[in-house]
């Protein structure tokens, strides 16, 4: 698709932050799909943490090609392949990260309390100081080991618009834009023997995508990402920039318990090429019509793949008030265009830990 093809998503995009709305929707088709995210960066800036679960992988290989081949259906005749990425990164290089795929048979979902994907589970917990999602790890990574964690984002703003009335074919739930994380990962060796150990404490985000298809039909791209502020968090979406660098684009301000949603013009600058190929923006700035403005400049991948990548960004929040806002938050560019490339799909799977086999690197 070329830049000045006028690309638009093809469909609209349901928004809500909904605690209620936070469950599988078990949508129909092969390509439909939905994902739970989890992220946070360190109160010094350094750490970043980003977990995600998928009923369906949508970067999978053969999550573009399920409608034409048979591996792994059910007798239902579906094709799904869940999925539970994670990675760990100090000063922008990334220490802890794996992507294990799985069956349709170990997914399990539970109404609002949550849902696993082999022996990684995430759920949602009361207790004397606050409610929160405890997020449990378990996954091969490289060389045989494992990456064992058990965290909490205990939340702070959330459950901001309530259970969404009229749904369109996708929704995305900020379910808590703001929470405080903190928890223990662990390296764990071929052995048995724990290799590394680490504390995590920072501010964090979580939500959901469900979507049958609309996110990545024709195979289209999503810039998005998020910043926590001392005063307010600013979570901003661009879908279909990568083919289009005049997409528009729009952001949510959260704050004081409100969530504000603003449409913006999008501009980026200062393309660049990463390891792996992708066209990433190395300026980014959204306005919307009453001049609140976000600049973006991602600064470092700590986590960087053939059809995704995700980076540590400075980013600017300027409101009415005069006063510039700054922070380090995430920024995630996601291009699944080579995944049409039979050379790609292969070296993708390489990357994928699956059936109790470990990802090659």
């Amino acid at each position: 698709m070329s830049e000045d093809s006028g690309f638009e998503p093809l469909e609209d995009v349901s928004f809500c932050s909904s605690i209620q709305d936070d469950v599988w929707h078990n949508l129909a088709g092969p390509n439909a799909f939905e994902s739970w995210h989890f992220d946070a960066v360190s109160d010094d800036g350094r750490e970043a943490l980003v977990i995600a679960f998928y009923d369906n992988y949508v970067l999978s290989p053969r999550f573009i090609l399920n409608s034409t081949i048979a591996e792994n259906v059910t007798r239902s005749g579906r094709h799904r392949f869940p999925a539970v990425s994670f990675v760990y990164a100090v000063d922008g290089k990334p220490v802890l990260g794996s992507v294990n795929e799985f069956v349709e048979a170990d997914f399990r979902a539970d109404g609002i309390k949550g849902c696993g994907i082999g022996g990684s589970s995430f759920h949602i917990e009361k207790a004397d100081y606050g409610s929160g999602f405890v997020v449990s790890i378990d996954l091969l990574t490289v060389r045989g080991r494992r990456i064992k964690a058990e965290l909490e984002w205990l939340l702070i703003e959330n459950d901001l618009t309530g259970k969404l009335e009229k749904r369109t074919n996708a929704v995305w739930n900020a379910v808590a834009p703001r929470a405080d994380v903190s928890g223990k990962i662990l390296l764990i060796g071929k052995t048995g023997k724990i290799r590394r150990t680490v504390n995590f404490r920072g501010t964090g985000y979580h939500d959901q995508v469900s979507s049958a298809n609309v996110h990545y039909r024709d195979l289209s791209s999503r810039m998005w990402g998020r910043a926590h502020f001392v005063d307010s968090t600013m979570v901003f979406d661009r879908l279909g920039g990568v083919q289009n660098r005049s997409a528009a684009g729009k952001f949510y301000l959260i704050r004081d318990g409100r969530i504000e949603e603003r449409e913006a013009s999008c501009e980026t600058t200062e393309y660049a090429r990463d390891r792996w190929g992708l066209l990433i923006p190395r300026r980014i700035t959204f306005v919307s019509e009453d001049n609140i403005r976000i600049r973006i400049k991602p600064m470092v991948a700590f986590s960087s793949g053939f059809t995704e990548v995700k980076m540590l960004s400075e980013i600017t929040l300027s409101m009415r008030d005069g006063k510039a806002r700054k922070t380090t938050g995430i920024t995630q560019f996601v291009d699944p265009r080579k995944l049409k490339n039979r050379l790609m799909r292969w070296l993708s799977d390489l990357r994928i830990g699956k059936k109790d086999r470990s990802p090659r690197f």
